[in-house]
């Protein structure tokens, strides 16, 4: 059974394509301004390895993140989907920093670069083998996430900062991980339970604001 992840973040472009739970091909491309008309030289790349046929699974990141490249991913992922006759599964840009590493605090907040050195932000906690979503999601600069970290700190022991950028404004009271997430962790969201067949994409009043 083969799927097919897309990824697209405020550096780069991705696609992974994962035989069951087997990673088997990893592509990424550097983008600028969120561009990501690169996509298409990937996805051809990997369509001439692979039957578009033989995909059963596709998966795409509703968000947060640059809202023209969700709708952009969103709408390839659907024209696969439709092309193969795939099952279409979503999830969120927080998860796949969820899925990148082992996190053994309860709660933690996940930050996500945006553009202009801002971040999207959300604080998690642990509810069985996943985490889920406490509050609702924030968006601001360094100050602004760091400060809400040590707010959120003083009723949260041991808070973790889960980040796919590194942090300027910290100092050694931040308990921070930094991970450069891509499409292979996309995939690795889903096969831990974080998939939707929700393909609808977050929206933040910032994005026309």
């Amino acid at each position: 059974m083969l799927s097919l992840s897309l990824f697209c973040s405020s550096q780069t472009i991705s696609l992974a394509v994962y035989n069951k739970k087997n990673l088997i091909t990893l592509i990424k491309k550097k983008i600028s301004n969120n561009k990501i008309e690169g996509i298409f030289k990937i996805l051809k790349d990997c369509l001439n390895d692979f039957d578009i046929n033989k995909f059963s699974q596709i998966y795409f990141s509703s968000g947060p993140g640059s809202f023209t490249a969700l709708r952009s991913i969103k709408a390839i992922s659907q024209a696969l989907a439709l092309s193969s006759n795939a099952k279409l599964l979503s999830t969120s840009s927080f998860s796949l920093l969820l899925a990148s590493t082992q996190i053994r605090e309860k709660n933690v907040v996940v930050c996500f670069k945006s553009t202009n050195n801002n971040f999207f932000y959300q604080l998690f906690e642990r509810t069985g083998k996943k985490f889920k979503p406490k509050f609702p999601v924030n968006y601001g600069d360094e100050n602004q996430l760091i400060n809400y970290y040590f707010k959120k700190k003083e009723d949260y022991n041991n808070l973790l900062l889960l980040s796919s950028q590194k942090i300027k404004n910290q100092n050694n009271k931040v308990d921070l991980i930094v991970r450069e997430v891509d499409a292979s962790h996309l995939g690795l969201s889903i096969f831990l339970g974080y998939g939707s067949v929700k393909t609808k994409i977050f929206y933040h009043n910032t994005y026309y604001g």
